[in-house]
Protein backbone atom coordinates (compact mmCIF):
# COMPACT_ATOMS: atom_id res chain seq x y z
CA UNK A 1 0.00 0.00 0.00
CA UNK A 2 1.18 3.10 -1.28
CA UNK A 3 2.27 5.94 1.85
CA UNK A 4 -0.93 8.28 0.24
CA UNK A 5 -3.10 5.43 0.87
CA UNK A 6 -2.54 5.88 4.33
CA UNK A 7 -4.40 9.10 4.43
CA UNK A 8 -8.17 9.97 5.02
CA UNK A 9 -9.93 11.79 2.07
CA UNK A 10 -9.16 15.49 3.81
CA UNK A 11 -9.06 18.18 1.44
CA UNK A 12 -5.63 18.28 1.61
CA UNK A 13 -2.61 16.01 2.88
CA UNK A 14 -1.34 16.43 6.18
CA UNK A 15 1.47 15.74 8.02
CA UNK A 16 2.04 11.90 9.71
CA UNK A 17 2.29 14.18 12.99
CA UNK A 18 -0.91 16.10 12.20
CA UNK A 19 -2.65 12.55 11.38
CA UNK A 20 -1.21 10.96 14.49
CA UNK A 21 -2.39 14.01 16.55
CA UNK A 22 -6.33 14.07 14.94
CA UNK A 23 -6.30 10.24 15.20
CA UNK A 24 -5.03 10.13 18.99
CA UNK A 25 -7.96 13.00 19.75
CA UNK A 26 -10.86 11.15 17.82
CA UNK A 27 -9.70 7.55 19.47
CA UNK A 28 -9.27 8.56 23.42
CA UNK A 29 -10.62 12.35 23.75
CA UNK A 30 -9.05 13.55 27.03
CA UNK A 31 -7.33 10.56 27.73
CA UNK A 32 -4.68 12.56 29.22
CA UNK A 33 -6.94 15.51 31.35
CA UNK A 34 -9.98 13.08 32.00
CA UNK A 35 -10.08 14.69 35.63
CA UNK A 36 -11.13 18.17 33.93
CA UNK A 37 -13.87 16.69 32.09
CA UNK A 38 -17.03 17.09 34.19
CA UNK A 39 -20.23 14.24 34.94
CA UNK A 40 -23.41 15.70 33.41
CA UNK A 41 -25.82 12.76 33.59
CA UNK A 42 -28.88 12.37 30.73
CA UNK A 43 -31.70 13.99 31.78
CA UNK A 44 -35.91 13.65 30.59
CA UNK A 45 -38.12 17.01 31.70
CA UNK A 46 -41.51 16.96 30.61
CA UNK A 47 -45.38 16.94 31.82
CA UNK A 48 -48.62 15.40 32.00
CA UNK A 49 -51.77 16.83 33.45
CA UNK A 50 -50.93 16.62 36.67
CA UNK A 51 -47.20 16.89 37.24
CA UNK A 52 -43.93 18.04 36.06
CA UNK A 53 -41.53 14.90 35.72
CA UNK A 54 -37.93 14.66 35.70
CA UNK A 55 -36.10 11.31 34.89
CA UNK A 56 -32.34 11.14 35.43
CA UNK A 57 -29.77 8.18 33.96
CA UNK A 58 -28.25 7.57 37.52
CA UNK A 59 -26.30 4.64 37.08
CA UNK A 60 -23.79 3.20 39.80
CA UNK A 61 -24.48 6.10 41.85
CA UNK A 62 -25.76 5.44 45.09
CA UNK A 63 -29.73 7.21 46.44
CA UNK A 64 -27.23 8.53 49.56
CA UNK A 65 -25.52 10.33 47.24
CA UNK A 66 -28.17 12.52 45.53
CA UNK A 67 -29.98 15.67 46.14
CA UNK A 68 -32.82 17.30 44.97
CA UNK A 69 -33.96 20.41 46.19
CA UNK A 70 -36.00 23.85 44.63
CA UNK A 71 -34.47 27.04 45.13
CA UNK A 72 -36.13 29.77 43.20
CA UNK A 73 -37.51 28.57 40.19
CA UNK A 74 -34.97 26.15 39.46
CA UNK A 75 -34.84 22.62 39.61
CA UNK A 76 -31.46 21.57 41.36
CA UNK A 77 -30.02 17.83 41.02
CA UNK A 78 -26.51 17.26 42.93
CA UNK A 79 -24.98 14.00 43.37
CA UNK A 80 -21.44 12.04 42.91
CA UNK A 81 -20.40 8.92 41.60
CA UNK A 82 -17.79 6.66 42.48
CA UNK A 83 -16.86 4.34 39.99
CA UNK A 84 -14.46 1.34 41.79
CA UNK A 85 -11.58 0.22 38.71
CA UNK A 86 -10.61 -3.01 38.23
CA UNK A 87 -7.79 -4.96 40.46
CA UNK A 88 -4.59 -3.90 41.46
CA UNK A 89 -2.30 -6.11 39.29
CA UNK A 90 -4.68 -5.71 35.91
CA UNK A 91 -3.91 -3.15 32.81
CA UNK A 92 -6.68 -0.75 31.73
CA UNK A 93 -6.92 -0.26 27.79
CA UNK A 94 -10.40 2.47 28.06
CA UNK A 95 -11.44 4.00 31.18
CA UNK A 96 -14.76 5.88 29.80
CA UNK A 97 -16.82 6.25 32.77
CA UNK A 98 -16.66 9.03 34.28
CA UNK A 99 -16.66 9.66 38.45
CA UNK A 100 -16.77 12.41 40.60
CA UNK A 101 -19.35 15.65 41.24
CA UNK A 102 -22.12 16.64 39.11
CA UNK A 103 -24.76 19.32 38.93
CA UNK A 104 -27.82 19.49 36.84
CA UNK A 105 -30.40 22.65 36.92
CA UNK A 106 -33.53 23.06 35.37
CA UNK A 107 -35.65 26.26 35.30
CA UNK A 108 -38.98 25.35 36.38
CA UNK A 109 -42.44 26.54 35.46
CA UNK A 110 -44.55 29.06 37.65
CA UNK A 111 -47.10 26.77 37.97
CA UNK A 112 -45.23 24.04 40.20
CA UNK A 113 -46.47 23.02 43.35
CA UNK A 114 -43.37 22.87 45.73
CA UNK A 115 -45.19 21.01 48.44
CA UNK A 116 -46.06 18.35 46.21
CA UNK A 117 -43.08 16.38 45.33
CA UNK A 118 -42.33 12.93 45.00
CA UNK A 119 -39.12 11.15 44.47
CA UNK A 120 -38.39 7.59 43.48
CA UNK A 121 -35.03 5.75 42.73
CA UNK A 122 -35.02 2.73 40.62
CA UNK A 123 -32.56 0.36 38.64
CA UNK A 124 -30.37 3.73 38.35
CA UNK A 125 -33.00 6.34 37.06
CA UNK A 126 -33.91 9.03 39.29
CA UNK A 127 -37.87 9.82 38.75
CA UNK A 128 -38.90 13.57 40.37
CA UNK A 129 -42.97 14.14 40.42
CA UNK A 130 -43.28 18.04 41.06
CA UNK A 131 -47.37 18.36 41.44
CA UNK A 132 -49.06 20.93 39.39
CA UNK A 133 -50.88 24.22 40.89
CA UNK A 134 -54.40 23.94 40.49
CA UNK A 135 -55.28 26.81 38.22
CA UNK A 136 -58.45 27.53 40.54
CA UNK A 137 -60.80 27.52 37.48
CA UNK A 138 -63.71 24.61 37.96
CA UNK A 139 -63.92 22.84 34.73
CA UNK A 140 -67.66 22.13 34.43
CA UNK A 141 -68.43 18.07 33.10
CA UNK A 142 -69.32 17.55 29.52
CA UNK A 143 -73.03 17.40 28.50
Amino acid sequence: MAKEDNYWSFPLRVSDGAQRLFNDLVRQPWQCNRELRSWYPSVDFYENDDAFILEADLPGVKPEDVQVEIVDTELILRGRRIVQHGAADGRFHTIERLTGQFVRSLALPHSVNREAIEVEFNDGVLRVIIGKLSSGIAELPAG
